[in-house]
């Protein structure tokens, strides 16, 4: 699936920015007429400091379209995507698409 150039450029600076394992695109709003209204991106990252992260994120890199960053490190998303109640397995693994993950 292709994706907006605005949702490609952002996940490339976050990719630059904090060198995730992965990014996740879970959700995306658009209008009746298709014009993107905001997206929502999981970064998956190997460092415990999730909330600083997420912050140094939110406070590096500007979007023209309103986005949410979700930071999981990767123990916390694999503990819960053992659980197929968490919002982890069933909103993010199951109904999200991959964007970018590290080699």
């Amino acid at each position: 699936m292709e994706y907006d150039e605005r949702i490609t450029l952002l996940c490339e600076q976050i990719a630059a920015l904090v060198r995730p394992v992965r990014i996740i695109i879970y959700s995306v709003k658009k209008t009746p007429a298709g014009d993107l209204v905001s997206f929502k991106l999981c970064v998956i990252v190997r460092e415990h400091e999730c909330d600083k992260i997420e912050q140094k994120i939110y406070l590096t890199l500007e979007c023209e379209v309103p986005f949410d960053v979700l930071v999981y490190s990767l123990d916390q998303w694999n503990d819960s995507i053992e659980d197929p109640d968490s919002f982890a397995f069933r909103g993010i693994l199951n109904g999200g698409v991959v964007l970018y993950e590290s080699e």
